[in-house]
């Protein structure tokens, strides 16, 4: 199928707002959380941006697919092997305790990966599916552990690049649209991203779907799974 995919980082309190429109159009989206960081506030400029405590509003991801963003969101290039193994096997372990399913997807956090490091997430984690920096123009990831997005929720050529999407010929494709939930009220988008939300909700082109899901369709035939 071709799949386009809502992948959105941090889980801060504007989640929350966000998932009352996915959940308005009965779309799906994919929240890369972290663990450790429940009710921190940080500061981006002069704007205060807080995040969730998970335990207490797991209910409202009930609906969508939670995947790990590493417990504390660190520079992954400033880890040791072993300090990275734990920040995302700890993640994982605790969201798979707190939301009681499977985490499988991982998204690197401060846009900061190499080879290396994705070495070590193939060999030493349970992620099957990682989401890295880079964005790509293709439709389809080289494999597993090199999953690029292809383009943010406010690109000006975002409706452009859905459209040359739905229209590709490779029935089993995907297009991953990135962002962070805050970034509605900080840019004020909220209309933005609802105009996203509905034109995506009544594209007969395409499926909305998590980014597991997505990509267990891409690589159904990989040995590996």
């Amino acid at each position: 199928m071709r799949s386009v995919v809502l992948s959105f980082d941090d889980g801060t309190i504007y989640d929350k707002r966000f998932i009352e429109l996915l959940d308005k159009y009965c779309l799906k989206a994919t929240f890369n959380l972290n663990s450790g960081l429940g009710e921190y506030v940080w500061y981006l400029d002069s704007f205060p941006v807080e995040r969730l405590n998970l335990l207490e509003n797991k209910e409202i991801y009930k609906n969508h697919e939670v995947a790990s963003h590493t417990v504390t969101h660190p520079y992954l290039t400033s880890l040791t092997k072993e300090q990275l193994i734990a920040e995302i096997n700890d993640d994982v372990n605790a969201l798979e305790s707190i939301f009681n399913k499977e985490v499988s997807s991982f998204a690197v956090p401060m846009d900061r990966c190499n080879e290396e490091i994705i070495k070590w997430i193939k060999e030493y984690t349970k992620i099957k599916y990682l989401r890295i920096p880079s964005f790509t123009d293709s439709y389809v990831p080289h494999d597993r552990y090199h999953i690029c997005p292809n383009a943010w929720y406010y690109d000006e050529k975002i409706y452009e690049k859905i459209e040359d999407f739905s229209n590709n010929l490779n029935d089993h494709s995907v297009f991953i649209i990135v962002g962070h939930s805050y970034e509605f009220e900080v840019n004020n988008d909220w209309d933005k991203i609802e105009r996203l939300i509905a034109y995506l909700a009544n594209n007969d082109k395409i499926v909305v779907n998590t980014f597991s899901n997505a990509m267990k369709d891409l690589f159904k035939f990989d040995e590996e799974d």
